[in-house]
């Protein structure tokens, strides 16, 4: 029968009194205590043993004073302050229980790596020192007596302040094959978040860099810096690719890029970088670095699939009642038609813009005050082709909403804007340029809800908008405001136009309605409908974009959603003849054996935005558990126009407790003469426990025990 608890501290106090403190005590539970007449404590049956975070676990103890020796027999579990397990037969430990030897046994770290040894030598309590090991975080049992992978040495040597694996004469083992040997090999503990090292290969062939391999090195500098190093060779090309990251009191920074000697072109390189960080009084620094070399380098070598590059420096504040913003943006090209006329193309915009909100001018509402400056430059010094603009601004915007007794939610706008331009290189338009443009609104919101019986909630909400607007002065060039995307987010806003040069004429009428329905069962759908049409002359807008001619496309989305899987949206805009002019559709679905994301998006031509052509594009990407253990995947991307695949690729994955193997295949095509279409074939393998690989992955499927 066991004792109770405090008789047993009392003789465990009186065992040790001589030698420890009162603090310091140690506290001992079991079934059977005696003490002899010589001193000697002996605990059989269930022993428990407590002393500064380290627990013990036997069938018997034996502790003598004298020596100071605490003689243990099995089984036995010794669990540190760190989580460390160690399971073993028989073992000496001095009363500290951190000296010592255990015998037939095993250390287990983080509930992942396990260490089968002959003995095991605890120094200090901070050292393990195991001999002749067998280290795996496979799970291993009759059926299965052969672990996926295994690693075999003479010794090891556990540093448990360090966190660090020390292996002397490994050899690593696959399905019980020797695939590796190494006389010294160092890995961290799977406790270890970040450590120097390198980390998981990756082996690649690819049609035109050839076969080769990636083998990435981690660096630490400190608790908030990492450098990612990574040679890549194969008999085409030998690459650095690196990534540099740093968190900063108040920021960040990010960096990768690749530098590389290859046969295809000769030495190439990029570097992409992004820079944030707070200032005083509330301002937000962000710079963002983009450079290529050449245009195929970032498509070859699968770094980006960007074709135009964009470095960026913004200075920004935004407060309760106002904002400021200061932005300088360099524009490079890797488009192949574009590339010999790049120097007619924007090279750089300088941006100021300040908003204030002026509580005295409110008059119930809200009055805003903006003032902003811009300045768009090309290289070339070309007439028209070469044109060059600069502009100054002022603004001032009123706004106020009521609500009446019925429910009509109706707001009042007033604004009043004027720009002066100053063009250079373009004998078309006058060196200076002056617009002014007053405005105003009026928009009516009828919500209307109802609950049907079983709990259903329905809201519908039919929108009428009008607004009006008379430009007068000269006429300016757009710059900013070339692209013109129609949806509901900007059915009843003051302007379809995404910049400031843009201005919506004359007077126009915007009507719609949606209709929401809320089900208890977890399911909702959202409808909406609308259009826009001009009362005094033409919308002004492109061919293709849904709002030429006088009266806009009717714009149709709606987006359905079943619980947490399956989610549909779609857009569309059909002309009065039911033609399409655009129309884009995402299914996201998500099962608890597979997940599949598709779109699809066509559009007509827009001759605005430099497409001559229409786009009619299917993509998907989806992934399938088809047992416990294989995963298979592909992602496809079909261009109808072209008739031919964009993007193909198929993958199949084996991951168990202890490890993750992927294989996958690839196609990317290209109508660019700078780069040819590649196909890949990548193959990784992941040793699951090695390092912080398990981390968050508890759930991974263990190989089957039976028996």
């Amino acid at each position: 029968m066991r004792q109770a608890l405090a008789l047993i501290t009392m003789v465990i106090v009186l065992a040790f009194a001589p030698t420890v403190r009162a603090q310091e005590l140690a506290s001992l539970i079991a079934d059977t205590i005696s003490v002899d007449p010589s001193g000697r404590v002996t605990a059989t049956g269930n022993v428990e043993v407590f002393y500064r975070g380290t627990r013990l676990n036997a069938e018997g103890v034996s502790y003598t004073r004298d020596g100071d020796t605490l003689t243990i027999s099995g089984p036995i579990r010794v669990t540190d302050a760190s989580g460390t397990i160690f399971l073993a037969d028989q073992a000496e430990l001095d009363r500290d229980l951190r000296n010592g030897v255990l015998t037939s046994a095993r250390l287990v770290l983080d509930q992942q790596l396990q260490i089968a040894a002959n003995e095991i030598a605890r120094v200090d309590g901070r050292y393990s020192r195991l001999d002749r090991v067998v280290a795996s975080s496979c799970e291993v049992c009759a059926a299965n007596p052969v672990p996926f992978w295994e690693i075999r040495a003479a010794r090891v040597v556990h540093d448990t302040e360090q966190r660090q694996l020390y292996f002397t004469n490994a050899q690593l083992r696959i399905i019980g094959v020797p695939v590796l040997y190494l006389p010294r090999l160092r890995l961290p503990d799977p406790t270890l978040e970040r450590a120097n090292g390198f980390l998981i290969p990756d082996f690649q062939r690819n049609s035109d860099l050839g076969t080769g391999f990636k083998a990435p090195y981690f660096l630490t500098f400190g608790d908030h810096a990492d450098l990612t190093l990574t040679p890549y060779l194969s008999s085409v090309t030998t690459t650095l690719e690196y990534r540099y990251r740093q968190e900063l009191r108040g920021g960040r920074i990010t960096a990768e890029g690749a530098f590389s000697q290859d046969d295809l072109v000769g030495q190439r390189a990029y570097l992409f970088a992004d820079v944030k960080q707070r200032l005083p009084r509330g301002f937000l620094f962000e710079a963002q670095l983009e450079f290529a070399s050449d245009p195929g380098f970032l498509f070859t070598y699968d770094f980006s699939d960007q074709d135009r590059l964009t470095n960026k420096l913004t200075l920004s504040r935004v407060r309760d009642k106002d904002l400021f913003r200061a932005e300088v943006t360099e524009f490079r090209t890797l488009r192949e038609t574009e590339i010999p006329i790049r120097d007619t193309l924007p090279d750089q915009y300088l941006e100021l813009y300040y908003e204030r909100e002026i509580p005295a001018l409110s008059f119930g509402g809200r009055t805003v005050a903006s003032l902003s400056t811009g300045t768009l430059i090309r290289p070339s010094s070309l007439d028209i082709l070469g044109r060059d603009v600069n502009r100054v601004g002022a603004a001032i915007d009123w706004s106020r909403g009521w609500v009446s007794d019925i429910g009509v939610v109706s707001k009042a706008e007033l604004g009043f804007r004027v720009d002066a331009y100053s063009i250079g290189q373009d004998s078309t338009f006058n060196s200076s340029l002056t617009r002014a443009v007053p405005r105003g609104a009026l928009e009516f919101r009828y919500p209307l809800s109802r609950t049907r019986a079983n709990g259903a909630r329905e809201v519908f909400e039919p929108v009428m908008r009008i607004d009006v607007a008379e430009t007068g002065g000269d006429d300016v060039p757009l710059e900013d405001s070339l692209v013109v995307e129609f949806d509901e987010a900007n059915l009843f806003a003051p302007t379809r136009f995404s910049g400031v040069d843009g201005i919506e004429n004359g007077t126009r009428l915007a009507v719609g309605a949606s209709w929401s329905h809320y089900n208890p069962d977890g399911w909702n759908v959202d409808l909406a409908v609308g259009r826009i049409a001009s009362l005094t002359d033409e919308l002004g807008f492109s061919e293709g974009s849904g709002l030429d001619g006088d009266q806009s496309d009717w714009l149709v989305s709606g987006r359905l959603v079943v619980g947490e899987n399956l989610a549909l949206f779609s857009r569309s805009l059909f002309g009065s003849d039911l033609g399409v002019t655009l129309s884009e559709t995402r299914v996201d679905w998500q099962t608890d054996r597979f997940d599949l994301t598709s779109t699809y998006i066509f559009a007509q031509a827009e001759p605005a935005e430099d497409r001559d052509f229409s786009l009619s594009e299917w993509a998907f990407q989806g992934n399938l558990d088809l047992t416990n253990n294989w995963t298979a995947s592909a992602d496809w991307r079909y261009d109808f126009n072209a008739d031919r695949a964009a993007r193909a690729g198929l993958g199949l994955g084996y991951r168990t407790e202890c490890a993750d193997v992927t294989l996958s295949l690839s196609r990317r095509f290209a109508t660019s003469t700078s780069v040819d279409p590649t196909n890949e074939i990548g193959f990784q393998v992941s040793l699951i426990g090695s390092g912080n690989r398990g981390r968050g992955k508890q759930g991974a499927p263990s190989r089957i025990c039976r028996g």
